[in-house]
């Protein structure tokens, strides 16, 4: 289960963009409850055959 690392929301999240990072599969969501952004990784070692799953939280871009 996805978790909003901002405000630990767990339950549906907007799906912003996805790709492909080594052995990753990378979504990029927006949390319906902070509306705040962060990517979610997830993917299996292709050497050790270990899940890994993580989240990163992904600052604002502001005007300069």
């Amino acid at each position: 289960m996805v978790k909003c690392p901002f405000c630990n929301y767990e339950g549906e999240f907007k799906l912003l963009k996805q790709w492909k990072f080594r052995f990753y599969d990378v979504k990029m969501f927006q949390c319906l409850k902070c509306n705040r952004v962060f990517n979610y990784y997830y993917g299996v070692s292709p050497r050790t055959g270990k899940v890994s799953e993580f989240t990163i939280k992904v600052k604002p871009r502001g005007s300069r």
